[in-house]
């Protein structure tokens, strides 16, 4: 069954919030579950969260299906305040989450590539995102597609700061 790509629309809301919660955790709970990892999953990965992002004009949400069911999606925001002052000219992207059975089938490839796009017609000069610095799957990912690690953040919740990786990549 082949893969159909498509624009998320609020309605996608609840599957979105189940598979980006199924990746978080997959991800990020690797040695078990803790609380704050639990928190985070629950209330930023709530539909009603994805319901209201998917609702923002500025928030665009590419999706890979097949046979009507999620395998993965993009999320990507115009104009968001980036960690250096120098990215806020640029789209973020902000999650590229594709279920583990589904990788290596060229999903993320594909959804990066429509981010770019999508980036590319709003006139924004590139996309950046972070990763998690322990992600090295997801970070050797990035820098095969093009991505140059230009520095340093941290993504804070639960009391916790977890060093992460800035990328970015000009699209001409």
């Amino acid at each position: 069954m082949p893969l159909h790509y498509r624009l998320g629309q609020p309605v996608d809301a609840l599957c979105i919030s189940g598979l980006a919660t199924q990746v978080f955790l997959d991800t990020y709970a690797t040695d078990g579950m803790r609380a704050d990892l639990a928190q985070e999953a629950l209330t930023v990965y709530a539909p009603a969260r994805f319901e209201s992002r998917l609702s923002n004009p500025a928030t665009l949400f590419g999706l890979a299906e097949r046979d009507g069911h999620l395998q993965g999606f993009a999320e990507i925001v115009a104009n968001a305040e980036g960690p250096m002052p120098s990215l806020s000219a640029g789209t973020e992207l902000v999650r590229l989450y594709v279920q583990r059975h589904a990788h290596r089938q060229g999903i993320g490839q594909a959804l990066l590539q429509q981010a770019e796009a999508l980036t590319r017609k709003s006139g924004k000069p590139f996309l950046w995102l972070s990763a998690w610095v322990e992600n090295h799957r997801a970070r050797a990912f990035y820098q095969a597609q093009g991505y140059e690690e230009v520095g340093i953040t941290h993504y804070e919740f639960g009391g916790n700061a977890y060093e992460n990786r800035l990328f970015q990549k000009l699209l001409g």
